[in-house]
């Protein structure tokens, strides 16, 4: 009797521990499948990033090289214009990267130099004055830096192009290297942009006529100055609490590195980002379909605007908006004492069949918005008219402060004027009586935006 009750006994304590194996079984696979899906999606980030940064870089090289034998204005707007753009769109491709900001510090100043110095050339240009001799010479130093970086970015590209080699998973490698033999194999980007990093340290540092500035690069959010980093948990906690959704609805899908760095988490049609410090919520995106338009521009902006209030709890102007596939979008710029800061940003997208928010992104604020010390014009709004156009016609007048081609700010008076049918922006410096910035503004049915 007692035999059979042990072999009983010993029969269950298998069956057990056969389906508690399977259980454990079928729990990793399941884990392995999710970490793969989360691995798959950044790592497809950052392959697109690095060829992006590989099209950018080259097509720089080509636009300096043709820029050498330029030598008219028509020629050379065109040229000078596409390399202010190919600099921005490098610069942003490189932050996407899971490198060390300390790897790629002179590479990012290069990038900005570029843009700095074609802004420079496109405003001389503007003035009907030519580039003197060592200013056109400065174009043959950024090409044969431009040809060191695209060869070696080039290589770097094709090396992990094949995608035997993860991007991001090194990350979690302590050290960021991993042992094979007797050999250490180095298996981030980090090094390889070391070596460019270090073949740009003898760059030398271009003196323009301009507000140009080498630290653009390496501006750091002036609103996260001092503030504590958080932990992932916690940023998890702040992105459920944004999306108005349980925690176990949003799933961690890694970080941003850069200037910017973030945690960032997805969901059901759902994507938000949250700074590591100070635990902001930097960009959030609900996907869902919105099938059709029942409310008005008005409506969606009272909605915007409370929302904005009930985050910041600071004033904000609201300045251009779109509507596409029934959501709006708006922009607005901080707002104090009747000054519109342009530098601090914010979108906010609102769903136009339930005024729901849909969309934010807070980056221009997190980036810029700081204590400033601001002079009083030496202009007053009278004569700080006289250097508009004759052919326009004042509406109306603001104060802004409005960004630099340089990053700096300049204060100054922002005319809405009518220029036969339409409707031009003007922005005097409140000091000199400058126009610092045109724009023509668009206005249909999708929205009103500037050029």
């Amino acid at each position: 009797m007692s035999e059979n009750l042990s072999k009983k006994v010993k029969i269950k304590v298998i069956a057990f521990s056969a389906a508690a194996a399977l259980l454990l079984v079928g729990a990793w696979v399941s884990g392995f499948k999710l970490m793969s899906r989360y691995r798959d999606t950044a790592e497809y980030r950052y392959q697109l990033a690095l060829n992006n940064f590989s099209d950018y870089v080259s097509n720089i090289k080509t636009t300096l090289e043709k820029g050498i034998y330029s030598n008219t204005p028509a020629q050379q707007q065109p040229i000078f214009a596409k390399l202010m753009t190919m600099s921005e769109g490098a610069k942003s491709s490189l932050s996407q990267l899971p490198i060390n900001s300390e790897q790629s510090t002179a590479i990012q100043k290069y990038l900005g130099q570029v843009g700095d110095y074609a802004f420079f050339a496109l405003s001389k240009i503007a003035k009907n004055k030519e580039l003197s001799k060592s200013e056109a010479d400065n174009l043959k130093v950024f090409y044969e830096y431009a040809c060191q970086l695209d060869m070696s970015v080039g290589d770097m590209s094709a090396a992990y192009g094949d995608g035997s080699v993860d991007l991001g998973e090194p990350m979690t490698l302590k050290g960021n290297i991993e042992d094979i033999g007797d050999e250490v194999r180095e298996l981030t980007l980090d090094g390889g942009f070391r070596e460019m990093n270090e073949g740009f340290t003898d760059y030398p540092t271009m003196i323009y006529d301009g507000p140009f500035s080498d630290h653009i690069s390496q501006q750091k959010p002036k609103f996260l100055e001092n503030k504590p980093k958080i932990s992932e948990e916690q940023a998890l906690t702040a992105a459920s609490e944004f999306a108005k959704c349980d925690k176990s609805q949003l799933d961690y899908t890694g970080e941003t590195k850069g200037n910017l760095p973030t945690y960032n988490f997805s969901g059901d049609c759902l994507y938000i980002t949250v700074t590591q410090y100070g635990g902001y919520v930097d960009i959030f995106h609900d996907y869902h379909n919105v099938e059709k338009t029942t409310i008005s521009y008005k409506d969606a902006l009272d909605e915007a605007r409370r929302f904005l209030t009930d985050t910041f709890r600071e004033e904000f102007a609201e300045s251009y908006y779109s509507v596409s596939d029934n959501v709006c979008t708006i922009n607005f710029a901080f707002k104090d004492n009747d000054i519109i800061y342009y530098s601090d940003l914010v979108k906010v997208g609102v769903n136009m069949q339930t005024g729901e928010i849909v969309s934010f992104c807070a980056t221009g604020y997190l980036m810029n918005h700081t204590e400033r010390e601001l002079k009083q014009p030496k202009l007053s709004q009278q004569v700080a008219q006289q250097s508009l156009s004759q052919n326009l016609s004042v509406q109306s007048c603001k104060t802004a402060l409005i960004p630099t081609a340089g990053k700096d700010e300049v204060l100054t008076y922002e005319f809405t004027c009518k220029g036969g049918n339409e409707t031009v922006l003007v922005y005097v410096n409140c000091m000199t009586g400058d126009e610092e910035q045109l724009y023509i503004v668009l206005e249909n049915e999708n929205g009103v935006l500037v050029m």
